[in-house]
């Protein structure tokens, strides 16, 4: 028996609602991220002795760096909203009810376990691994027989080459807004939350203008963690560097205190003329809380 028009109309638009019901809508992986260019690409890190001085010499070593990969970065730091939703608490000391603030009072450890956990979400490879977590006051203060591996194609933290290379932008001058420190205070307050505009406090993302490379917030409102353990610099050309094996040796000697992780871009407590030009960092143990460090992602564009 021949089945009516209707009917083969009613089958299809059953079958078509069918197929929309079990269909998964997919992760939307990278999203909010810019695309760094840079495969190929090279820039000269860190400073000579006469540009560093003595008050610098951690970063005496200029050297070639090389990357063999693009970069995803996000545009915006991580935000206490982005970070609430995934990881189910909000470490914030700046708490106004403004979830669009960027998260802070995370460890390193925090960060990389965000990333981790962002990675499954979006089903890509975590690029970190470990073997257990240690926890004190909900915060993540050790993660033992951690390893990394950069080129994996989820989320971790960028690099202190990467930072740095990204916030140059291509060009060569003291800061990617300005070529040199002259009114250098007053041209960065369209770009920067610093000491001179912040009222003292962190301010919600993407509120200034962005980097020539589309990203917001890279210089001021917070110090953002990178993936390096804070340490000399090399004399040495380098290809996709990844900072010292540990933390240890700071400026040449032997360091007797805690190891550090570098962190970049200033904060909204910092001056600009120093704590804002592309080559600085500065560094916390990993196992530190500061209303001053956030952090942002950035994934190896395969």
């Amino acid at each position: 028996m021949k089945k009516s028009p209707f009917i083969l109309v009613l089958i299809f638009a059953l079958a078509g609602t069918s197929i929309q019901w079990q269909t998964k809508k997919p992760a939307v992986k990278y999203g909010n991220m810019a695309i760094i260019p840079s495969k190929n690409k090279s820039f000269m890190m860190g400073w000579n002795k006469d540009e560093a001085g003595t008050e610098w010499a951690c970063f005496i070593g200029k050297h070639k760096v090389t990357f063999t990969y693009d970069l995803y970065m996000d545009s915006t730091m991580v935000t206490q909203q982005a970070y609430l939703k995934l990881m189910h608490r909000n470490p914030s000391a700046h708490k106004t009810g403004n979830l669009m603030l960027p998260v802070e009072g995370a460890t390193w450890y925090d960060a990389v376990l965000y990333c981790n956990a962002r990675s499954k979400q979006d089903m890509l490879d975590t690029v970190y691994t470990y073997s257990k977590v240690t926890i004190k006051d909900s915060a993540a203060i050790d993660l033992i027989g951690l390893k990394y591996d950069i080129h994996r194609n989820g989320y971790r933290l960028p690099t202190n080459a990467e930072y740095e290379f990204t916030e140059r932008s291509g060009l060569k001058g003291t800061y990617f807004f300005a070529d040199t420190t002259q009114n250098v205070d007053e041209i960065s307050k369209a770009y920067a939350w610093s000491a001179l505009n912040s009222d003292k406090t962190t301010q919600p993302v993407a509120k200034k203008k962005a980097s020539p490379w589309g990203l917001y917030d890279l210089i001021g409102n917070l110090f953002e963690w990178c993936n390096d353990w804070e340490g000399p610099y090399s004399l040495n050309d380098q290809i996709d560097p990844i900072g010292p094996a540990d933390g240890k040796t700071e400026c040449g000697t032997t360091w007797v205190g805690t190891e550090k992780k570098v962190a970049k871009g200033g904060s909204y407590k910092t001056d600009v003329k120093g704590h804002m030009r592309i080559n600085y960092h500065f560094k916390w143990p990993p196992e530190s809380v500061s209303g001053e460090v956030g952090f942002r992602c950035v994934a190896t564009k395969k």
